[in-house]
C-alpha cells in the first residue's frame, strides 16, 4: 500500500508503538525464550495497551510520568547507539567518539518524546497481527514481521529489525512500515543539517528541540 508523503512521518511515528511492543516483550525474556521473539511479543501486547488506556489521562497532564514510563519501557529494548550510527552514516566515520555519543544521547531524548506523542495518539482501535518467526539456530539477527490494521481497515506491513549481537538480549535497531524505513527517513531528515552544519550542528539542533 502506497502512503502519501505527508502521512509518512505520522504512520512511522504511530508504528513506534509496535516497536515498543516487540522490543519490550523480547527484552524482558531470558536467553532461552529469545529464540522465538515473535511469540514473546504476543504475550505482552495486552499488558502494554492496558497501561496506556489506564493511565492516559495522567499522561496527558503529567509529561514527567509519561516520559518516565517511555524511558523505562523502550530505552532498554532499543539499541540507540547502533541506530544513531546508522542514521549518521558516513558522518559517523569522521565524527569523534564524543560527538557520536552526544548525538546518540540527544537522538534518544528526541526519539522518546516522539514515541510518547505516538503513545497518547493510540486509540486501541488498531490491530497488530504478528507473522510466524523462523529464527535459525545461532542467529544473532532477526526480522519480526507484522501487519498493522488501522481502524479504517488499511493494512500496513511492518518489519522490525532486531539483534542480540554481543548482547544479552534482543534489541531493536530499525523498523520498516509499508516500505518506509525508519533509519533512512531520519537520515534524509538530518541530511541537510549534516551537510551544512556537520555533526556538531545537528547535535546543537536536537538539543534545542529537546529543551522545548
Amino acid at each position: 500500500m502506497k502512503i502519501n508523503k505527508l502521512k509518512r512521518f505520522s504512520v512511522l511515528k504511530r508504528c513506534m508503538l509496535v516497536l515498543s511492543f516487540a522490543a519490550t516483550a523480547v527484552a524482558t525474556q531470558n536467553a532461552a525464550a529469545m529464540v522465538a521473539p515473535g511469540d514473546v511479543v504476543k504475550n505482552t501486547v495486552n499488558a502494554i495497551v492496558n497501561n496506556i488506556q489506564k493511565n492516559r489521562e495522567l499522561y496527558k497532564t503529567d509529561n514527567d510520568a509519561l516520559y518516565k514510563m517511555v524511558d523505562e519501557t523502550l530505552v532498554p529494548a532499543v539499541h540507540v547507539p547502533r541506530m544513531a550510527r546508522l542514521i549518521l552514516g558516513s558522518y559517523a566515520n569522521s565524527a569523534t567518539p564524543a560527538q557520536v555519543e552526544a548525538f546518540s544521547k540527544e537522538f534518544q531524548v528526541f526519539l522518546m518524546r516522539t514515541y510518547a506523542t505516538a503513545l497518547l495518539e493510540y486509540t486501541g482501535n488498531e490491530k497488530v497481527v504478528y507473522l510466524p518467526v523462523n529464527l535459525p539456530e545461532g542467529s544473532d539477527r532477526i526480522v519480526v514481521e507484522a501487519q498493522l490494521i488501522s481502524a479504517t481497515g488499511a493494512t500496513y506491513g511492518i518489519n522490525l529489525h532486531m539483534s542480540n549481537r554481543r548482547d544479552t538480549q534482543w534489541r531493536a535497531f530499525n523498523i520498516e512500515v509499508a516500505g518506509i524505513n525508519f533509519i533512512s527517513t531520519y537520515r534524509a531528515t538530518f541530511k541537510n543539517t549534516l551537510d551544512t552544519k556537520g555533526v556538531e550542528g545537528l547535535i546543537a539542533d536536537l538539543k534545542s528541540k529537546n529543551a522545548n
